[in-house]
Formats: C-alpha cells, sequence, structure tokens
C-alpha cells in the first residue's frame, strides 16, 4: 500500500506518426468498384459548384476523361469550378476545415479514391486554380507520393493553368491505374470478359444513374470523353431514370421531417418498373436492383434496401418493386451519416433507423400476386393431396417454430393417420442448400410438437449431391432423437406438370 502511495510518474515521449505509404495503401479499401472512387471526385466538383453558385466565370461541368493504351488507363476527372481554397486541408485525412456541402461529409473521399484507384501512390496529380491563382497566372499542384507533415508534400505553384479546358479556374485530378482495375465495374463471372468499351458503358451508367437528379435539375453537367488510340468518343451524359409500369406511380408530396437532428425535406414515389433492357446493373427489375433507393440531395447513397427496411425479403414476384427517397437539406447533423465512401449508410445511426420507421409507414409494399411457376406446381400437388383417402390436412406456407416468436413457412404440409408429411418445392433443379432448409422445417415441427413423420424435397431433377446428402442425413438422429426420414421426388414422379 505505502508503494503505491509513493508511486511517481515521469512523463516521455511517443512518436505515432503513421507510415505514410502503408497508411496509403490501407486507406484505400473503402470502395467496391471505380465508378465508386470515380463518384468520389465528382462529388468534391458538384459541391464546390453548390458552395459557389451564381459566380459568373463558373463553369458547371465536368469532364471525366479515359485514355487506354494497351493495360494502362490514364484517368483526368476535371471541373470548372471555382478551385480548392484549402489545398492543405483538402489533402489532409479527416481534414474538415473547410467543408463545402454534405458531399464533403467526411474529409476522406478525395485522398481515399486516389489511394484505390492508384494503389501504388505512384502516380496522380491534383492541380486547382482559385480566383486568387488566377491573378497571379498560376494554380497549385500536389504530386505522388502521399506524405504525412508540413513541408512534406510535393506542392508546387505551375505558371499558367494547363490544360484549361473549361474555365479560367477550376480543379484536375489526374491519376493512372491498370485495365484490371477497370474491370471492377464488372467482377469476372461465368460471362465472357468485357471490353473496355463495354466498361466505359458500364461507368457510363453509373454515373448517368448516381448523378441522375442532379443532372436533371441543371446543377452539373458531366462529360464523358474516351479514346483507346483508335476510336474516340464524347458525350454529355443524361439522367438515368427508370420506366415505370402504367398505373403503379404514387408520388407523396414534399414532407418536412426531423430525423433527429433537424428538418430535411423528404421526397418519395414508388411504385413497379419496368425492366431496361439497355442497362447492365440498373432498373432491370431483379433482387438487387429494386426495393428502396435513398439518395442525399439528389446523389445516391445506397440502393437495393428491403430487408433493412421491412425486415425481410420480398418474394421473386415483387422485384418490380422500386422506391425513391431523396433526402434534401443543407444541414449535415440532419442527415443520417454515410460510410466514408458515401456507398452506404451507418447502420447504427438513430436517424437512418427513425428514416427507415418513416418509410414503413408511408410506402405501401406491393403484395406477392404474381403466381411463380413454383407456386403453380405446389398449388397442383397441394389438390392432387387433397383427394387422398384418410387426409385430414393439407396447409401450404405452413409456419413453424412459432413457439419461439418465429413464423417460418412450410412450402406445403399434409396429416394423414396422425403422420405429417412436410414438402420443400423447387420448380427446376434442387440443391444441396435445399436440403438444409428442409432439415430447418424439420427441427421447427419437433419445436412446436407437430408430429413430422417425412420430409419430400420436390423438384424438376436432383443432382447426385443431393441425393448422396439426404443419404448420409437419414443416417443421423434429429433433434427428438428420431432418425430423420427425407426423400426427394420428381414432379413427374408425382403426375405434377407446369
Amino acid at each position: 500500500m505505502n508503494d503505491m502511495i509513493d508511486m511517481k510518474e515521469e512523463q516521455f515521449e511517443l512518436d505515432n506518426t503513421p507510415d505514410a505509404e502503408n497508411l496509403w495503401k490501407a486507406i484505400g479499401g473503402s470502395f467496391s468498384n471505380i465508378s465508386q472512387a470515380i463518384s468520389e471526385f465528382v462529388d468534391d466538383s458538384i459541391s464546390n459548384f453548390r458552395r459557389n453558385w451564381g459566380k459568373a466565370t463558373m463553369v458547371r461541368t465536368v469532364r471525366l476523361t479515359l485514355h487506354a493504351c494497351g493495360e494502362k488507363v490514364d484517368i483526368t476527372v476535371e471541373d470548372g469550378g471555382t478551385g480548392i481554397r484549402n489545398l492543405a486541408n483538402a489533402m489532409t485525412l479527416a481534414g474538415q476545415a473547410d467543408k463545402e456541402t454534405p458531399l464533403n461529409e467526411h474529409g476522406y473521399g478525395l485522398k481515399h479514391a486516389l489511394a484505390y484507384v492508384d494503389a501504388k501512390g505512384s502516380g496522380w496529380e491534383v492541380a486547382t486554380r482559385t480566383e486568387e491563382d488566377l491573378k497571379h497566372n498560376r494554380c497549385q499542384v500536389v504530386k505522388s507520393p502521399y506524405a504525412i507533415g508540413k513541408g512534406k508534400l510535393n506542392s508546387v505553384y505551375r505558371t499558367g493553368w494547363w490544360p484549361a479546358h473549361l474555365g479560367p479556374t477550376g480543379t484536375m485530378i489526374s491519376v493512372s491505374c491498370s485495365m484490371e482495375m477497370l474491370r471492377t465495374l464488372c467482377p469476372e463471372d461465368n460471362e465472357k470478359q468485357k471490353t473496355f468499351w463495354q466498361l466505359v458503358d458500364i461507368l457510363e451508367e453509373d454515373l448517368r444513374y448516381t448523378y441522375a437528379n442532379i443532372l436533371y435539375n441543371g446543377e452539373a453537367e458531366i462529360e464523358l470523353v474516351v479514346s483507346d488510340g483508335k476510336t474516340s468518343r464524347q458525350k454529355k451524359l443524361k439522367p438515368l431514370f427508370p420506366q415505370w409500369e402504367t398505373g403503379t406511380l404514387q408520388e407523396l408530396p414534399v414532407q418536412k421531417y426531423d430525423l433527429g437532428g433537424g428538418s430535411i425535406q423528404i421526397h418519395c414515389r414508388y411504385g413497379s418498373i419496368c425492366t431496361d433492357k439497355n442497362n447492365y446493373s440498373h432498373y432491370i427489375r431483379s433482387m438487387d436492383a429494386s426495393g428502396v433507393e435513398i439518395r442525399i440531395n439528389g446523389r445516391v447513397i445506397e440502393h437495393g434496401l428491403i430487408k433493412q427496411v421491412w425486415g425481410r425479403s420480398i418474394h421473386n414476384s415483387q422485384n418490380a418493386f422500386l422506391a425513391q427517397i431523396d433526402l434534401q437539406t443543407d444541414s449535415w447533423d440532419a442527415l443520417p451519416s454515410t460510410k466514408n465512401a458515401k456507398n452506404g449508410f451507418r447502420e447504427e445511426d438513430p436517424r437512418l433507423r427513425k428514416l427507415f420507421r418513416w418509410i414503413r409507414a408511408n410506402v405501401q409494399l406491393p403484395p406477392s400476386s404474381r403466381e411463380t411457376k413454383e407456386q403453380k406446381l405446389l398449388a397442383q400437388l397441394a389438390e392432387k393431396k387433397r383427394a387422398v383417402p384418410g387426409m385430414t390436412r393439407v396447409a401450404q406456407e405452413e409456419g413453424v417454430f412459432r413457439t419461439i416468436g418465429l413464423n417460418e413457412r412450410v412450402d406445403l404440409l399434409t396429416a394423414q393417420g396422425g403422420a405429417v408429411t412436410i414438402f420443400e418445392g423447387k420448380a427446376g433443379q434442387t440443391k444441396t442448400r435445399d436440403v438444409y432448409q428442409m432439415m430447418m422445417y424439420w427441427h421447427g415441427c419437433v419445436q412446436d410438437g407437430i408430429p413430422v413423420a417425412e420430409a419430400v424435397l420436390i423438384g424438376e431433377r436432383h443432382t447426385k449431391a443431393v441425393r448422396r446428402l439426404i443419404q448420409h442425413i437419414n443416417g443421423m438422429l434429429g433433434p427428438d432423437g428420431r432418425p430423420y426420414c427425407f426423400r426427394a421426388v420428381t414432379w413427374a414422379e408425382e403426375g405434377i406438370t407446369a
């Protein structure tokens, strides 16, 4: 005890300055593809336009240039804005001394995007020209590699304004990447590898989608200039909007609402969309492209939200459903927090949870009214089972695990002579995961005290792996000590046709 009373402390210094090279490699992991990184550059330009709205010398155009040479792609993003007023802050991680709009929420975007595109940190440059620079016939330039600390960045004044394509002031970001980096626009799958021009088309679609409202309102123009040494293309991008099914679109009056940090305006419309066959990934009536799309001041932040909002997935027959939410405000505090890369919201933010409650209260999910092939087959099977002598019960979408507050739905349940049979149906070829799903339903029946005697997996055909797995499981005991009794049959064997 006395030793503790006499204990003394003497301060010493620790140097925890980050290693710039390793830090650069680490901060580039915030993005899923190069389109998201390029959008960070575009965000900075649009934020500058909004902050300096009405300045006569400003040209509200963002020009994206891609030049392919073999396996290398040179990228520039140029705008005709007013330039970066505080370049030191712009190059500082988490620098927020001169935020302009909610598009600059974190102070990471420019650095993260450069680090993602150029992981080696050896070939990028940021050049900017303000009105002050214009007076001195110069521009400010920062070049790779990235460094931390006063006077360590490679920063210079350059005479004139090179290449001065758009206006007397503005900003130009130049960076090079590999063709492999460009292919992140379309991750490898079983399809044939996309050509350079197909990848350009995907990038164009992403930009038209991400900034659709901004392009439509005339806040900014985005030009795309592309060449591969043989062919060149230049165009102004048009906004990408969904094609709504006739009579389904519901547009709500603009509502003022407080998510917990101040008033915002919520613009909301929803309905069912038609598939746009010209698109690669947006507005194509798929599970990933449907659901809720949330924008902040016209810029997409996250899309494909269904389970996050309603707590459950929708049926395939509801894939045409789309709800578009645009949150408009100039206040950072009023909005749900976004992830550093602005490719999603922070799930723990109470403002986001309150927004989800608003959506549930104001947006009506469509009923699952379109009967799928699988549903038609199961309906035929149910009808056939009802005609079997001694059948006491035939139920579709029967809930199990109800005794613990859940409601997992079995495709078909029949009862005959006190014994219950459950069916898991698939329209096409079954998979091993379908066997495990059937096992879950078996456990649900046991949990609820339902005397399940047999589980039947029914599909158009079964793989050898499915049949081997069923044989293996039938040698095991279930949670009540009884052996499993699984069986695989085909629709044809049951006398069912599509």
